[in-house]
């Protein structure tokens, strides 16, 4: 059984729900009228990941500009769909006087994961929030890693990730060991989190930090990409990657925070499912 024989039945009938809108992308895609008034993630990513996307997957890679607008939350997806990257997607979500944390606060994401075509290139998570809840104020998180798909150990593709990480975190005084080891161990991504990123906690005052660590991974992993693009994949290679989505899917729904609070605001799984589940699920 593959992802998209399931999908209909995890989807309620969106349209009933709540405003969708699918329209061909382009540049300041703001026809969502709900923001959150936060100041990061900032708007611009929007145009930097797609011109990232543009030069590894094409231009005509792109599918339309997916939105959606609830009572009191919106969601832009932008999916793109190639030789290189299966599926590369990315988002913003704003939900503004909804519940965050169990609390009643407002949060805005920007998210972007990518997956290989090929299951011996691991993929890569970006994702960062600024949000605000009552119970525990104002507060950016902060995570980004390498995807894991067959597997294997990827040494060399984990250190060049580990020492880009490591070296803006000393010029900017930070400790590296102590951000990478806050999430090791937690089986984040169902396992397949490669733990040569971090996942933190951070205030308004660390967003230049927060900004320089986006721009330096983007070309880091274009290089991985061109570094293994002559990698044969195995069966054995396709099979690994079948069973580590599998798993992501899985821990998605029964462990991330991310999809409970979208639960939280009534948002619905398609819109996360857009631009942040693997492509090809086989069971």
């Amino acid at each position: 059984m593959t992802y998209e024989d399931v999908t209909p039945l995890l989807h309620v009938s969106v349209t009933q729900q709540m405003g969708v809108f699918q329209q061909p992308d382009r540049q300041g895609d703001t026809s969502v009228t709900i923001e959150a008034d936060f100041l990061f993630p900032k708007e611009e990513y929007r145009s930097l990941l797609k011109a990232f996307y543009t030069e590894i997957n094409g231009p005509e890679s792109f599918e339309p500009l997916l939105e959606w607008q609830g009572e009191n939350w919106s969601s832009r997806v932008v999916r793109s769909r190639g030789q290189v990257l299966e599926k590369a997607g990315f988002t913003t979500v704003n939900i503004a006087n909804g519940i965050v944390n169990d609390s009643p606060g407002s949060i805005r994401l920007f998210e972007t994961l990518a997956y290989p075509a090929s299951p011996c290139i691991p993929g890569l998570i970006i994702m960062t929030n600024m949000n605000r809840s009552e119970a525990m104020g104002t507060m950016i998180v902060f995570y980004t890693d390498l995807i894991i798909q067959d597997g294997r150990a990827h040494v060399e593709e984990k250190k060049l990730y580990f020492d880009a990480l490591k070296a803006i975190c000393d010029r900017h005084g930070r400790s590296f060991e102590e951000y990478n080891a806050f999430g090791a161990g937690q089986g984040i991504l169902g396992g397949n989190a490669a733990e040569c990123g971090f996942l933190n906690f951070f205030t308004e005052e660390d967003i230049p930090f927060l900004d320089e660590v986006i721009r330096a991974v983007l070309p880091l992993y274009r290089t991985m990409l061109n570094n293994n693009s002559g990698l044969q994949a195995t069966q054995d290679d396709f099979t690994c990657m079948y069973r580590s989505r599998a798993r992501f899917v899985e821990w998605f729904i029964t462990e991330n925070i991310g999809h409970r609070i979208a639960k939280a605001n009534n948002i619905p799984l398609e819109t996360i499912e857009a631009y942040g589940f693997p492509p090809v699920i086989k069971y």
